[in-house]
């Protein structure tokens, strides 16, 4: 009987993976997969892809920030200044000199959709929509006919990410709709709903179909995660630590912008593309 463990959104935070993998083993987990943003904003992108290389993941797909990997490499410099493209690039840039060049090649190649078929279900991983990888569109008010669209085509079950929330719902047309959560930088809006544990998703399905659906949340040492951001250098720490110890999104285009024009990124950001353009 496959027990599927669903991970997302690890944002490079190795410390929160390695306690979903010790998790996801004791419940004698049978396969994994990703859906995106295995790395970025975290310290340690290639400690996560080495963690998830020892339990061989069957399938992935790409997320936002994988895909800023792509849009970094081909960009404008004079152009590509908005605040969270300056925060793109320089992230892109810190991954780039710790990941091996297998695994960052492995990051830019992945595909945005990936299906699969266990026992009667056919089920379909994508970070948002089927062909885009990012925006708030799968946010979890939004309207019913956007995650009609997230269900075009036939699978039975649809698999997404990027919202950092744990998601289940129904298409018109019943198909089921699931979202993990997030591994790395947990989150939630209401404070009473806030917690330092890391999400992640089992799903166990027998010859007749899904059988179980156990959403799970995982205590991780959040402090020591922080101690190996400072150690690292990982640049905008202060983002990624805050929302550590609150467990409230930080990255707001405004905060990021503040944050630019405080520590005169831009111009450090237009230098990482010129050398990458030279």
């Amino acid at each position: 009987m496959p027990k599927i463990a669903i991970l997302s959104d690890i944002h490079g935070n190795a410390t929160a993976l390695e306690a979903v993998l010790a998790d996801a083993q004791s419940q004698q987990v049978t396969d994994y997969w990703t859906v995106g943003d295995n790395t970025v904003r975290g310290p340690e992108s290639e400690r996560c892809m080495q963690l998830l290389d020892q339990v061989h993941p069957t399938a992935a797909v790409l997320g936002n920030h994988e895909q800023n990997y792509q849009k970094v490499l081909h960009a404008d410099p004079t152009t590509f200044t908005k605040p969270k493209q300056i925060m793109a690039t320089i992230l892109t840039a810190y991954d780039h000199q710790q990941l091996s060049t297998t695994h960052f090649q492995q990051l830019l190649q992945l595909p945005m959709t990936q299906t699969k078929q266990v026992g009667p279900l056919t089920i379909r991983l994508q970070h948002v929509l089927p062909n885009f990888v990012s925006g708030h569109s799968l946010a979890p008010t939004e309207a019913q006919a956007n995650f009609d669209q997230a269900t075009t085509g036939e699978p039975d079950i649809v698999i997404y990410a990027h919202t950092h929330q744990p998601i289940m719902r129904y298409s018109t047309r019943g198909q089921l709709i699931l979202n993990a959560g997030t591994i790395g930088l947990p989150t939630a809006v209401r404070p009473a709903l806030r917690q330092p544990r890391a999400m992640y998703l089992i799903l166990t399905i027998d010859d007749q179909g899904l059988q179980a659906i156990d959403y799970r949340r995982v205590d991780f040492d959040w402090q020591r995660a922080i101690q190996i951001a400072t150690a690292n250098n990982l640049p905008y720490l202060d983002f990624y630590a805050a929302t550590l110890r609150t467990n409230a999104y930080q990255y707001t285009p405004s905060a990021v912008a503040a944050y630019n024009i405080k520590h005169q990124l831009a111009a450090q950001a237009r230098a990482i593309l010129m050398k990458l353009g030279s």
